[in-house]
């Protein structure tokens, strides 16, 4: 895997952004995509796409999505102690909590932190027992951290890779930030018979909302959704659900989404056609394809994505196999993809 791809990893991943304050990740996003697009747009949630526009009357629109957001923490009491309470925004296991350290977003910095807890709440990993500890006597000092209610905290995972891994807090979902840019960037020479919009969500974590509004906003013909899901091979089963290094998978079902099964197809053709590693899975999970696929006519809509182990934690692992694998398979599909074609998969169904 080149270098460039692993420091974009790190890059997307070491960024603060719960769920409804992604900011630092979008004008991150930004950056890169803006030299290989026409545009950029935005929804008014904070969603954003760039765009590569075909030149043709009433071209097809193409939605490729990924997702900024991160699981994490909003303060909510500041102790006279000093201890900071929190309430989790996301899917966070409180498992995964105990004496961790943590990253705090202020208005102007960012303070570290470790979660502390009570015998009782350490014993049962109860997440409603535990607190953020600042290092610090008590709310006054607190203060002059700049520390206040309203502030997000992430769990502090840094970056680094491990034989052909990598594992990070946020790489679960960010992955598929890195390959919304390293898509664009090597189809920003190509002759496409699309408009295409390449970007990211926010709020997918809490209910898909971004998802749902840039879907609004963009109207397009057909989805591509990329985001990942749980690996299920810690037993060492060669039948496993989710296998790291076994390739992209093939997401015939979620609870979000039933698949367009011609444009299932066309991965599974394309996987195979350029000797690409895939693994069929399913999930009883969801992603922003749950709103993508069936928004105002609805769409066909895809996922392309790989699994992780230890999903929402300090540090979720992928292979960097799987990734070469979706984005490799991802292009592919946006190469083969033409107007009929579309209005194809669209009658698939019917």
């Amino acid at each position: 895997m080149e270098q460039k791809s692993i420091a974009l990893l790190e890059e997307l991943t070491q960024a603060i952004g719960i769920s409804g304050d992604e900011k630092e990740v979008s004008r991150k996003m930004k950056n890169h995509l803006e030299k290989l697009s026409d545009e950029i747009i935005y929804d008014n949630l904070g969603s954003v796409f760039a765009v590569k526009k075909c030149g043709k009357e009433n071209a097809k629109r193409v939605m490729v999505c990924a997702h900024m957001d991160e699981v994490g923490f909003m303060l909510n009491e500041i102790g006279d102690n000093g201890l900071a309470g929190f309430i989790k925004i996301g899917a966070v296991s409180d498992a995964a909590l105990y004496g961790s350290r943590v990253r705090v977003k202020t208005r102007t910095d960012e303070v570290h932190g470790i979660i502390v807890a009570d015998e009782e709440g350490a014993a049962k990993a109860l997440g409603k027992n535990m607190k953020i500890d600042l290092g610090v006597n008590d709310s006054k000092e607190v203060a002059k951290l700049g520390v206040m209610v309203g502030d997000s905290a992430v769990l502090d995972g840094s970056f680094m890779t491990l034989g052909n891994r990598a594992i990070a807090k946020a790489i679960d979902a960010r992955f598929g930030c890195a390959l919304a840019i390293e898509i664009l960037e090597a189809l920003k020479d190509e002759c496409l018979d699309f408009d295409l919009y390449v970007g990211a969500s926010v709020m997918e974590e809490i209910g898909q909302r971004g998802g749902t509004t840039a879907t609004g906003l963009i109207q397009p013909d057909l989805g591509i959704v990329l985001d990942g899901g749980a690996a299920n091979d810690y037993a060492g089963k060669s039948n496993a659900v989710g296998q790291l290094g076994k390739g992209v998978l093939v997401r015939y079902y979620d609870k979000g989404m039933m698949p367009n099964r011609a444009l299932l197809d066309e991965l599974v053709s394309v996987c195979e056609s350029n000797q690409i590693d895939y693994q069929h899975y399913y999930s009883m999970s969801l992603t922003d394809a749950a709103w993508i696929h069936k928004l105002f006519a609805g769409c066909p809509t895809l996922h392309v994505g790989i699994c992780a182990r230890n999903p929402h934690t300090a540090n979720a692992e992928i292979d960097l196999h799987d990734y070469e694998c979706a984005k490799r398979s991802a292009l592919e599909v946006l190469k083969g993809l033409n107007a009929s074609k579309i209005d194809a998969f669209k009658e698939a169904n019917r």
